[in-house]
Formats: structure tokens, C-alpha cells, sequence
């Protein structure tokens, strides 16, 4: 699922991360860069809503990519289950809007391709 060894420590995910783990750290960095937000932003408990919306999409991604369970990503996320649930809910009503459901589908095509999970 996720690239292994040394091309993951190139992109700094931390070695000792579990692979659910670097798949999120996966999806976090994908929505960072498309962002424009630092990891650190991505990570952390801003209320900033950019900030907010790129770890809500981020979570998403990872629910839909890997499969990754609610309370699994709540972990790896330091977020509540209940958290996690709304944030993947709050995707899915803005997908509504075609524009960014096209942003959506290109950052799911990114994730896929880079952790090498098919379609």
C-alpha cells in the first residue's frame, strides 16, 4: 500500500509509524502541498478553517483509500471517533459542488498513484 523503506523516509515519514500510520501521513502531506499548508498546520489543533477543511479532506482520503477504520484514523489522527465521522461526512455533502468533487477525485488519483493502491 505504502511505498517502501527509504522512499518514505525521503518525504519524512517518521520510521516508526505503523503502515496505517504512514497511509495517513500519506493523505496529510497530499492535501498539505495541494493546500499550500505546512505538515506542522496539518498536524496540529488550529481552528484555522483552511487548516481545518485540509485535515477534514485529508481524513476522507484516507477513509476511502486505504479503508482505514473510524477509530483507527481517529487514533493516528489524536481526533475523536465522532470527529473523524463528521469530518468525512462534511466531505461528502461538499463533494455536492462540482468543482471541488474534481479537486476531490484528482487528490484521491494522487494518493492512490503515490502509495500505489489501484483504483
Amino acid at each position: 500500500m505504502v511505498h517502501k523503506g527509504d522512499d518514505m523516509e525521503r518525504v519524512g515519514v517518521p520510521r516508526n509509524k505503523t503502515v496505517r500510520g504512514k497511509n495517513v501521513w500519506l493523505a496529510q502531506a497530499i492535501v498539505a502541498a495541494s493546500a499550500g499548508l505546512p505538515m506542522t498546520e496539518m498536524r496540529s489543533r488550529t481552528r484555522k478553517l483552511e487548516a481545518q477543511k485540509a485535515r477534514q479532506l485529508a481524513t476522507y482520503l484516507a477513509r476511502v483509500v486505504f479503508g482505514i477504520g473510524l477509530r483507527e484514523l481517529a487514533t493516528e489522527t489524536g481526533r475523536s471517533p465522532g470527529t473523524v465521522h463528521h469530518a468525512c461526512r462534511q466531505v461528502e455533502r461538499w463533494r455536492d459542488d462540482p468543482q471541488y468533487d474534481s479537486s476531490v477525485e484528482r487528490l484521491e488519483f494522487q494518493l492512490r498513484k503515490a502509495a500505489g493502491v489501484s483504483p
